[in-house]
């Protein structure tokens, strides 16, 4: 977002905030030429994340040695790598790579090629802040930087958020330290302001408060106080007028980042209620934006195995998708021939089944003949494909495709990050076993597998060389690497 003074959704002036004046606001509503051509973080959502998980260790393949397809690894990391965030620069045939991990270090990666020999050549650079906690998210502005009214083009930045609270911003052509952000404890998620890149969002997993900042000025325009749990993902809608949110309460809330007021809430489970111990239920996991002919749909996903289609401007809910397959849970325990102790025991096992949705994302509108698709992807290692064309205010929508791989026993690579591809009907999603697989929408194939890591993948960022149809798929794994891949339909 430029530095524009006639901007609609800042104030000319911003007033900063003191940080111990947060308090909670009312819910207004009452409710490349082929391109190229480094101790584990232990805290609650990670284990949370694992005791979803089905086995990941698949021993039956583990016998094998692992083909490496990637183009380029780095090694950088001592521990496992949770965090990655990549920019393709087509003009200079460059790839910038960020990772962090839970050896609570962050570096800035770049790969160049050089066009005449084709050769490639990487760099590595430390970034300095010491971090005392693991790096939980990363976000380059680079893809949204714009100039300024006075004809100033804005500095391209690195933000790196970890749960020991630091926001750290960085130069992302050299790495050199810009600026430490006071922020939330427990940083979560972190992006860009689509407009310009000026602006950036952060959200706590711990105190469940959005900090919003201005990169150029180093202060604090907002604190969004409201979620009753952690905040799991949120982003700026594709105008930058408002701000969507989910958490571990089960709601989707609607912010205006002018003001800081909630302009809705989405109670999608609050039904659910919580355990007999006290625990909380099921929340929401993730979020996609962008969806719909206007760009006003949001995609959330759940730990109960659904995910909910909102309109965030109407406030309405669009569609609820049952990703997780009751019916063959209760088929599976149909079978059991064992006598009733063993029986209420399995009753306990199928309530304990993984059905989180890890993943969500909307098909590109561009995309010829996949208007209003979209995908959910979870532990269960399911990837689906939606049709919200067919959708009826509030229900289910229709199931395109239900695209399973062939590869492994069922269930024993779960899905943790989905992209689709900017200009064909592909999905791309990352897995638990450490393959990445690429899946044909359209007829629910899995037309490409990317292999190198021997562990589960925690991170995926992608980035498309324009005209060419090439992904740069980036990865980052519990076995320490960041690996990048290229994908060539």
């Amino acid at each position: 977002m430029a530095a524009n003074p006639n901007d609609e959704d800042f104030d000319e002036a911003p007033a900063f905030i003191d940080m111990n004046s947060a308090v909670e606001v009312p819910d207004d509503t009452n409710n490349e030429d082929t391109m190229m051509g480094d101790e584990a973080m232990v805290d609650d959502a990670d284990e949370a994340l694992a005791s979803k998980l089905p086995n990941l260790n698949n021993e039956s393949s583990s016998s094998q040695p692992v083909i490496d397809q990637s183009k380029a690894t780095f090694n950088s990391h001592t521990d496992a790598v949770y965090a990655v965030a990549s920019h393709y620069d087509a003009s200079s045939h460059t790839l910038s790579i960020a990772s962090g991990g839970g050896d609570d270090r962050a570096y800035l990666h770049h790969i160049s090629t050089n066009t005449a020999t084709n050769q490639l050549s990487q760099t590595t650079t430390p970034l300095s802040h010491p971090h005392t906690d693991s790096i939980s998210c990363l976000a380059f502005n680079t893809p949204y930087i714009t100039t300024d009214v006075s004809g100033k083009v804005q500095k391209n930045l690195l933000a790196v958020g970890c749960y020991d609270g630091a926001i750290v911003l960085y130069d992302a052509a050299n790495g050199s330290l810009v600026q430490v952000l006071e922020g939330p404890s427990d940083v979560e998620w972190t992006c860009f302001h689509p407009k310009g890149g000026t602006v950036l969002l952060a959200g706590s997993i711990a105190d469940g408060t959005i900090w919003m900042y201005h990169a150029p000025s180093k202060s604090c325009l907002q604190v969004f106080v409201g979620h009753e749990g952690g905040v799991t993902a949120g982003a700026f809608t594709p105008d930058g007028k408002l701000v969507a949110s989910v958490g571990q309460d089960g709601t989707c809330r609607v912010w205006a980042p002018k003001t800081g007021m909630s302009k809705h809430v989405f109670r999608l489970m609050e039904s659910m209620g919580g355990g007999d111990d006290g625990s909380p239920g099921p929340g929401l996991t993730c979020l996609a934006v962008g969806g719909g002919t206007d760009g006003k749909l949001a995609i959330c996903g759940g730990e109960d195995g659904k995910a909910y289609v909102v309109h965030i401007s109407g406030k309405k809910l669009v569609a609820t998708l049952p990703h997780f397959e009751e019916q063959q849970q209760q088929s599976n325990g149909n079978n059991n021939n064992n006598n009733n102790n063993n029986g209420d025991a399995m009753d306990d096992d199928a309530e304990a089944e993984p059905r989180s949705i890890e993943a969500v994302g909307f098909c590109p509108a561009a995309i010829p003949g996949t208007a209003h698709w979209c995908a959910t992807g979870g532990v269960d290692g399911i990837l689906k494909i939606w049709n919200l064309n067919t959708a009826t205010s509030g229900g289910t929508a229709q199931l395109r495709q239900r695209c399973v791989r062939e590869d492994v026993p069922s269930q024993s690579a779960g899905i943790t990050r989905l992209t689709w591809h900017a200009s064909l009907p592909l999905v791309i999603c990352s897995y638990t076993d450490g393959v990445v697989g690429v899946w044909d929408a359209r007829v629910g194939t899995m037309v490409g597998t990317l292999t190198g890591h021997e562990d589960m993948i925690n991170d995926m960022s992608v980035s498309f060389v324009e005209g060419s149809g090439v992904g740069v798929v980036v990865t980052g794994s519990d076995d320490k690497m960041v690996k990048m891949f290229e994908y060539n339909p």
